[in-house]
């Protein structure tokens, strides 16, 4: 089912003219065809989940151990920064260059509190 302005454009009926069809009139007008009626008669039996396959159906909360899932996880990770290794590797040189900097901001700061040449006097009270 399509919005309001997309169903015009699928409209096959090219000899009548378009009319919007609402989610009511289509679904009552697929229970009424044959195939309609073989899919409701084959979804009113319930699954017999004894003559099925053990390992077909999940029995758990996911399908692969959380190890597994780990290593997929890193794995996906490793491939994204592999993909983007300019911006990792430039976001690194950044910040060793911006730690370098406050570095020597602060131990400029640390070693002028201590001379007598520094002009702000910090009184420590």
């Amino acid at each position: 089912m399509t919005s309001r302005k997309d169903q015009e454009r699928y409209w096959a009926r090219k000899d009548q003219p378009y009319r919007f069809v609402t989610v009511n009139e289509f679904a009552e007008a697929f229970q009424s065809l044959s195939v309609g009626r073989r899919v409701i008669e084959e979804l009113s039996i319930p699954f017999d989940k004894t003559k099925n396959h053990p390992a077909a159906l999940v029995n758990k909360k996911y399908g692969a151990g959380k190890m597994d899932l780990l290593k997929a996880n890193f794995s996906r990770e490793f491939l994204l920064m592999k993909r983007n290794s300019f911006v990792y590797i430039f976001k690194i040189f950044q910040v060793i260059i911006d730690s370098h900097y406050n570095i020597q901001v602060l131990f400029t700061f640390k070693f002028c509190i201590r001379c007598d040449s520094f002009s702000l006097r910090i009184s420590l009270q």
